[in-house]
């Protein structure tokens, strides 16, 4: 079986956003664009395809401008995206159980805020011990099974690279179950508790990846999107 490299396997996750993020026609890029075609073809006897008729010279230029400044923009997007390990599945997240979340919302939204505070914290602690569990099992499992003695630097190297993909294994099953399990309803119960505390400016909120795209980023991921929602739920009043 083939595998995808990783390198691959992010760009595939990342490239939908920047490209749902990218402005196509953003009035200041083609002004731009237009202005340096324009200073182009007044430039008399210099420029860009000087022998060529105005015309050409103009919708050249501004094509090349435009090109060059949207792909820029998409790469700074690329960079500055979410950040993904590679091992995420190849199904968009926020595609997956759109009807369930709606649901979610709609039952969230009639709790009274008592309701809505215990849920949160129960979910909380929920999520909580479920990484602590998963974390427990995965440091028993390293004791049961320790590494071999190995008389040699390669053995060494063979037998810390089998350590290595049982760790890979062990967080993506880990990510998967959460994905699964937790990551909507947080979601929901965050976008409710944002709601309901009057948070209108998002970007001034702690970004948390597991809670944003189920990224697994940190230590403790899990527990990180645990204590905000549990954080947003002690506000309420």
């Amino acid at each position: 079986m083939v595998r995808t490299p990783i390198v691959i396997r992010v760009l595939q996750r990342a490239t939908p956003i920047a490209l749902e993020q990218l402005p196509l026609a953003q009035p200041t890029r083609i002004a731009g664009c237009v202005t340096i075609a324009a200073l182009n073809i007044l430039w008399q006897g210099h420029g860009v395809l000087r022998g060529e008729p105005k015309v050409i010279r103009f919708i050249v230029v501004a094509g090349a401008c435009y090109f060059v400044t949207t792909f820029a923009e998409f790469l700074w997007l690329l960079v500055t995206g979410p950040r993904f390990t590679g091992f995420e599945s190849p199904t968009a997240v926020d595609g997956v159980g759109a009807e369930t979340t709606d649901t979610l919302t709609s039952q969230l939204s009639a709790l009274d805020t008592a309701e809505l505070k215990i849920e949160a914290l129960q979910l909380a602690d929920d999520m909580k011990r479920f990484e602590a569990g998963s974390d427990r099992e995965f440091v028993k499992s390293l004791e049961s099974d320790p590494l071999p003695a190995a008389s040699s630097d390669a053995e060494k190297d063979e037998a810390l690279d089998q350590q290595s993909g049982e760790l890979m294994e062990h967080n993506l099953r880990t990510w998967r179950t959460y994905r699964e399990v937790f990551y909507r309803p947080a979601r929901a119960l965050r976008d409710e508790l944002r709601r309901r505390l009057g948070i209108r400016n998002v970007n001034g909120e702690p970004r948390i990846p597991a809670l944003d795209r189920a990224v697994m980023a940190g230590a403790k991921p899990i527990a990180q999107a645990a204590d905000y929602l549990a954080g947003l739920a002690r506000r309420l009043r």
